[in-house]
Formats: C-alpha cells, structure tokens, sequence
C-alpha cells in the first residue's frame, strides 16, 4: 500500500506554493485523492498536525474520535463542508468553511460523527488532531 502522507523532518516548515503543488499532485496521484504533510514526527506524539490537500472526488466516510480526543480544521486554500450526523446517520448540520470567507476554522471535541467533504476542485486545509493517533482505536465509522 502506498503512503499517503509525508513527514516533514525539518526544524522549521513553510508552506509555500511549491508545497502546496506538490501536495496536490501526490494527492491526484494516489488513488482515493488525498495526501498530507504530517508536521508531527509519528502518531504518537502528543499533537498530530497536518497539511492535507483533497480532491472534490475525494471519499472520506462519517466518523467520529473518542471524546477525549478533539480535532480542528483550519482552510488555506478552497472550501470543505463538514457535514454533522447523528446516530441514525441523518445530517443534522453542515458547516462550510472557506478560505476566502468566514467561517474558515472549526473545532469539534471527540465523540461527534463528522464528514468532511471538499466542495472546491482542491482544499487544502490544517488539520490539528490530540494524539496519539491509534487508528484501530481513534477512528470509529458511521
């Protein structure tokens, strides 16, 4: 399985065009559309953050995190919906979210099924996650 995700071992990270252009081009290279800069050193660091670009053909399935366990999105380029469901997995809310406009950020705690989904050809988004990041254990989906 290929990677979808770079970590980033330098002292200091800038985002700059460049980075961005490359983070797209891996991430309509790789088959479900998305890849990230993980500006954390591995998943079991206290913080994972990440830059992460995808693609409006991306597929990312509701899920939720353990409660103790927030997440937030802040936009840099395009715009991403996140859809909010309840148990029954019925849209109860949607948030959408722009780097152009506001709102441009949003943060949930853990235990709330969410979705996010690119509504622009490309978002790239900052991704800040409380770690360690266990998949098995982290991720739980709809």
């Amino acid at each position: 399985m290929v990677s979808n995700s770079i970590y980033i071992k330098d002292e200091i990270f800038v985002l700059d065009k460049e980075k961005i252009k490359i983070l797209k081009s891996k991430a309509f290279q790789s088959n479900n559309k998305r890849f990230r800069y993980c500006l954390h050193k591995n998943n079991s660091e206290k913080v994972n953050e990440m830059i992460i670009a995808a693609h409006i053909s991306t597929n990312i399935p509701p899920h939720r995190h353990p409660i103790n366990k927030p997440e937030s999105y802040y936009i840099i380029e395009g715009k991403l919906r996140v859809n909010l469901f309840n148990k029954q997995k019925k849209i109860i809310q949607f948030i959408d979210l722009s780097a152009d406009n506001y709102p441009k950020m949003y943060r949930i705690q853990g235990n709330i099924w969410h979705q996010p989904v690119p509504i622009s050809e490309w978002v790239i988004y900052h991704e800040v996650y409380t770690g360690p990041f266990i998949k098995e254990e982290d991720v739980e989906y709809l």
